[in-house]
């Protein structure tokens, strides 16, 4: 298990991960297999298979759907519309540490379960096998009904090799009872959806690596084959139901780097003035905007909820983490920021305060969704809910409406606890009736 007084300060470029990763392997006992069965393989070998993999070039060609006549990549809910429908999403949190497990433990299963990207240190056979893999002590919450996984830049690290080959084929919907995927989840995106609501995973991860992989690459898009997908099979402007995206980079962000692209050709292809939400990981704080609008005019009310498994690391440049110009509320800089978390759980030594790990619980019923985000609260117990929100589709015209409640503001409960509004209104979140 990672100690988490490794991951603290991890920046997010390879070497980094691939420095930390080959330490463990010093320490830690070998891996013990890989996607092709029970393979030994000594120390040395996986030591120099993984700086080898630093140099490598993405996974290629990149997978999709090979029949889709058989499976397109769009997955029907197994569930009458008129029944509840609950959607784990844990977002870098494939992190093996106590907090990742604790974290895996409150969100529960539930009947499908998403991860939004980053296995820690580079994605390789070792670190699936010890998040995602039961028979390896892997603690991932799988669904009852069906699991997706999300490639991150974690993953690229190793070039995606393991994340495509190891773990898309356990991915999928399940028949209740096993874990033996009746439709697999071949690419790295998808579409989970029921008459009222389509759930959307994007892979920003594939080309998210730059100058030989060790940096950022700020100007990452979607891959041709997505772009297809969406035009051809999604058909995203030819639907009104309602739409929630998912992807690991942050679309926009008040915070750290932005990555416009994908946002960008989203508002290429879908209907004017829509309402959209947009979940996403890669920054490891909780965070939730009110309204940004792309080019056509759609609303995107984006949510990072990026805090699954690794240290949410509140101090920077020797003071609290702030936003981008915080006095100036709705500002362009801002992206109209409203509420973000900035609550200390525990502080390490040399002053390192860490704020909560946390997951979020999708519930369908009909046109209605609730978005219901839990802190660790404190490691103990059952999850925290700390905020949710209701929306409820217009499957006439894609509309979206709905309001949003902070469980943290009430008077029996300490002011260290209570989420940082930002702006004068909680509604400013979401778009009201």
């Amino acid at each position: 298990m990672n100690d988490k007084s490794n991951l603290v300060g991890l920046g997010k470029t390879a070497l980094e991960s691939q420095w930390h990763s080959l330490k463990e392997s010093a320490t830690d006992a070998p891996p013990l297999y890989n996607d092709q069965g029970l393979v030994a393989e000594n120390v040395l070998q996986w030591v120099v298979k993984n700086i080898g993999s630093l140099w490598r070039k993405p996974y290629a060609p990149f997978p999709t759907y090979g029949n889709p006549a058989v499976n397109n990549g769009i997955f029907k809910i197994q569930k009458d519309p008129t029944e509840l429908v609950t959607i784990a999403l844990l977002s870098d949190w494939a992190s093996n540490t106590v907090e990742s497990r604790q974290i895996a433990r409150q969100a529960g299963i539930n009947d499908y379960s998403i991860h939004l990207g980053d296995t820690y240190y580079v994605g390789n056979t070792d670190e699936i096998n010890a998040n995602f893999d039961p028979g390896n002590d892997g603690s991932f919450p799988y669904g009852i009904l069906g699991s997706f996984a999300m490639n991150g830049n974690h993953e690229m690290y190793s070039s995606g090799e393991s994340y495509f080959t190891q773990l898309l084929p356990s991915m999928g919907t399940y028949q209740a009872g096993t874990n033996d995927p009746v439709q697999s989840q071949e690419g790295s995106f998808f579409c989970l959806e029921n008459d009222c609501w389509r759930i959307i995973g994007l892979d920003t991860g594939y080309d998210s690596l730059a100058g030989a992989g060790v940096t950022d690459n700020i100007n990452l898009d979607l891959t041709d084959e997505q772009k297809d997908w969406l035009q051809k099979v999604i058909k995203v402007n030819k639907d009104n139901r309602g739409l929630i995206f998912l992807t690991h980079h942050q679309p926009f962000s008040a915070f750290e780097p932005e990555f416009l692209a994908p946002a960008a050709y989203l508002s290429s292809i879908i209907s004017p003035a829509r309402d959209i939400i947009w979940l996403w990981g890669h920054e490891h704080w909780f965070s939730v905007y009110g309204a940004n609008k792309l080019p056509n005019g759609t609303n995107v009310y984006g949510r990072c909820i990026g805090n699954g498994g690794m240290p949410v690391e509140l101090y920077e440049n020797g003071g609290i983490k702030k936003p981008k110009d915080p006095n100036n509320v709705g500002n362009a800089e801002n992206r109209n920021l409203v509420i973000y978390d900035q609550r200390t759980r525990e502080v390490m030594e040399n002053d390192i305060h860490l704020g909560h790990n946390g997951y979020t619980i999708l519930t369908l019923n009909a046109a209605n969704l609730t978005i219901s985000y839990f802190d660790d609260n404190f490691m103990t117990g059952p999850g925290r809910l700390i905020l949710d929100e209701k929306w409820t589709v217009d499957t006439a015209t894609g509309n979206l409406s709905g309001f949003m409640t902070d469980y943290t503001i009430n008077g029996d409960q300490d002011a260290s606890l209570q989420l940082s509004l930002f702006g004068n209104a909680l509604q400013d979140a979401v778009k009201g009736t």
